[in-house]
């Protein structure tokens, strides 16, 4: 099983080399590390690693946090695809069958983001508030559970569950073109969006738009 832990760790050499170490230690396999950010002398980093279950997962996150200078900020399994083409691939899907594309998209978006549940919702003409929910994913608790406040704009936001006491870990609202439309990507649990993620849907939902305007 593929998860994601992301990390921050001192900029200097050897900090990755220390960090690789303490994985292999409790028996995990790296498939993928991404430098999400370098700031200040630190840099923030994504591993993705190959576990057996829950608490093989939950040693290695240990192993990472124990070692000086590394701080685990979240931990996120299953974790998205690392092939680097789930995003190109989501796209071909969705301009193959244009007439049924936005629904393909919402479908197909949470696994190549890594997200639990997605939404379609249309704001209304002053693009401040989302005016319905158009198509949720299967997975999803349903179209009550999005309560967005946010105006449309490509953003990581927050948004609680009804009845909940905390929001959603993570939450990113992605406009399809220039409006009204807008995809809502939700992850329940784990890690928000970092920019780098979300510039990412951020591009899908622009080639989307652009193309299936006309439609």
């Amino acid at each position: 099983m593929l998860a994601r832990i992301r990390f921050g760790v001192p900029d200097r050499p050897g900090s990755l080399g220390r960090v690789t170490s303490a994985i292999g230690s409790v028996g995990a396999d790296i498939v993928k590390i991404d430098v999400l950010e370098s700031e200040s002398g630190r840099a923030l980093d994504d591993v993705f690693v190959q576990i057996r279950d829950a608490a093989h997962l939950e040693r290695v996150a240990t192993a990472l946090d124990a070692l000086a200078g590394v701080a685990v900020t979240g931990v996120q399994h299953p974790a998205p695809p690392v092939t680097g083409h789930a995003d190109l691939g989501l796209i071909d899907q969705v301009l193959s069958r244009p007439e049924r594309g936005l629904q393909t998209l919402v479908d197909g978006a949470p696994h190549c983001f890594g997200a639990e549940w997605a939404a379609l919702v249309e704001y209304g003409s002053d693009l401040a508030a989302v005016s319905s929910v158009l198509t949720v994913s299967v997975a999803s608790p349903g179209p009550e559970h999005v309560a967005l406040t946010s105006p449309l704009r490509l953003a990581t936001v927050r948004m609680t569950a009804p009845g909940a006491a905390e929001p959603y870990s993570g939450t990113a609202l992605v406009p399809i073109g220039p409006g009204p439309l807008a995809l809502v990507l939700v992850r329940s649990r784990g890690l928000d969006f970092h920019r780098s993620e979300l510039w990412r849907v951020g591009q899908v939902g622009q080639i989307v738009g652009t193309v299936l305007a006309p439609v």
